[in-house]
């Protein structure tokens, strides 16, 4: 395990203008003063494991959700492995005023009495929220199968939402409304890159993701077997879940302007890995979450690979509603308004070294209070079981003057 090296820990600016050299997507509000800092506290690397240790049940890595359990203060991550799929527990604290990350058992999924045990045994989980009294909600972002030639095998994974219980048993699962089945033909989700982030607002509704636009709001083609648009961003979507009995029903919804693919100097090619995407979603509050985008980029000349990450600011709060029941068209709509906070390039210099071209940051989470007393945000790569990748948590400080609590 690698941390943060003892440099002095540079101040990290969080006010800007939001675009990019590689175009910019439509309808992005441009950044005002928001009042929040995020400065780097510390910084871990957990090295991948490349190869199960024993069995690949139990294999920890490809984090792409966490979320705190209330009740005992551990973390609970999905991991994004569908062979099985599986969540895991993690210890986080702060020891000597450092960050502390410990892994804990992996727990394969399995579908309670009654509950589809396919669908739940090879999700694709890529998000994970925390109910009241130990229950989990868990997001299957929608996929289907691939073969190494790019041919799709039969049978898939329509989105739905995991309901697990205390003890981790998936109990039930609700389904997405017909407008976001898999495949162009619906104009629905693009397969694996559906509803990648799933937060829980204070008042208890959940606010989901997409990573990538639906087809009917930016049109698609196929590249090494995933859809692909040429990393111009678009319109994304964000809906609004409410409880209704023991079921999540989608109410509002907004649209979420995704920023385009950003070039960094030589590396200008998009990876195979794809675009440009919203990874998770955090709840400051009511009518306001965290974002964090992600992308893979290639150097066209010798095939190397970095990435890039950033964190956004959105306000939903005067956005127009876009669900069916409104009839207001996803074009001409409103969009949530989103505030540029932190490109993850410029911390780079106090990064540990296995850093230098960051990594698939995908996870975010409150974190342990600083040992200022000051709220943080963990924010956790997913290293798709690769040796040339890592399971890297940055621990940033929290600040924002006149904060809502």
């Amino acid at each position: 395990m690698t941390r943060l090296s003892g440099r002095g820990l540079a101040f990290v600016m969080v006010v800007g203008a939001v675009g990019g050299c590689a175009g910019r997507a439509p309808d992005v509000v441009p950044s005002a003063p928001s009042g929040f800092r995020l400065t780097l506290l510390d910084a871990i690397v957990i090295p991948s494991v490349a190869r199960p240790p024993a069995g690949r049940d139990t294999w920890f890595g490809s984090v792409s959700g966490l979320a705190r359990d209330p009740r005992t203060g551990r973390y609970l991550a999905v991991i994004d492995d569908r062979q099985p799929s599986r969540v895991a527990w993690l210890d986080i604290a702060v020891r000597d005023g450092r960050l502390s990350v410990v892994p804990g058992e992996v727990v394969p999924t399995h579908a309670a009495p009654g509950v589809d045990a396919r669908r739940v045994e090879g999700a694709d989980l890529e998000a994970i929220a925390p109910l009241p009294d130990g229950w989990w909600i868990a997001s299957e972002e929608g996929h289907v199968r691939i073969n190494d030639r790019g041919e799709r095998l039969p049978g898939e994974w329509p989105p739905a939402l995991l309901t697990l219980g205390p003890d981790l048993r998936v109990t039930r699962i609700d389904e997405w409304p017909d407008r976001f089945a898999l495949g162009p033909g619906s104009g629905g989700l693009r397969s694996n890159q559906g509803f990648e982030s799933l937060t829980r607002m204070p008042d208890g509704r959940l606010i989901a993701g997409l990573e990538q636009p639906l087809y009917a709001d930016l049109p698609a083609r196929l590249r090494n077997g995933r859809p692909f648009s040429g990393g111009r961003g678009g319109r994304g979507r964000l809906i609004e879940l409410e409880r209704i009995a023991d079921t999540w029903q989608p109410r509002r919804e907004w649209v979420y302007p995704l920023d385009a693919t950003r070039a960094r100097g030589l590396y200008t090619g998009i990876c195979n890995d794809g675009e440009n995407g919203l990874t998770d979603l955090l709840a400051l509050d009511d009518t306001r979450v965290l974002a964090l985008e992600r992308s893979c980029l290639q150097r066209p000349d010798t095939g190397a690979v970095r990435n890039t990450a950033r964190i956004f600011l959105v306000d939903l709060s005067a956005a127009d509603d876009v669900s069916p029941e409104q009839q207001v068209k996803a074009a001409a709509a409103r969009p949530v308004r989103k505030t540029f906070l932190l490109d993850f390039d410029s911390l780079i210099p106090q990064l540990p070294p296995e850093l230098a071209n960051l990594d698939n940051f995908e996870a975010l989470a409150f974190g342990p209070t600083s040992p200022g007393g000051d709220r943080t945000l963990l924010v956790i790569s997913d290293d798709n079981f690769l040796p040339t990748q890592h399971t890297a948590i940055v621990w940033l400080r929290v600040e924002e003057r006149g904060a809502r609590r």
